[in-house]
């Protein structure tokens, strides 16, 4: 994560955020007085909350991975499905 100070934030702001956007990556801003902050992308923000979500349905990660161990050829080929 790219840290800065909040002067620097304030002074490019549309460039240091269209960064932040293009590049989804977090930046730390820096304050002299007052809390740090951070600024993220909304989308990368969605992709964290879906993710946080996900990881709290029980077993989901679990099964996730046992199924990446199961060989290719032990699957059901998608024409046999039945949607």
């Amino acid at each position: 994560m790219n840290e800065i100070t909040a002067n620097h934030f304030r002074e490019n702001l549309k460039s240091e955020v269209d960064k932040v956007i293009r590049e989804h990556r977090a930046l730390h801003v820096k304050r002299r007085n007052g809390e740090d902050f951070v600024v993220l992308g909304a989308d990368d923000w969605r992709a964290i909350e879906e993710t946080i979500y996900l990881n709290q349905i029980q077993g989901l990660v679990d099964s996730i991975h046992e199924a990446a161990r199961e060989p290719l050829e032990n699957g059901t080929p998608l024409e046999k499905l039945k949607w």
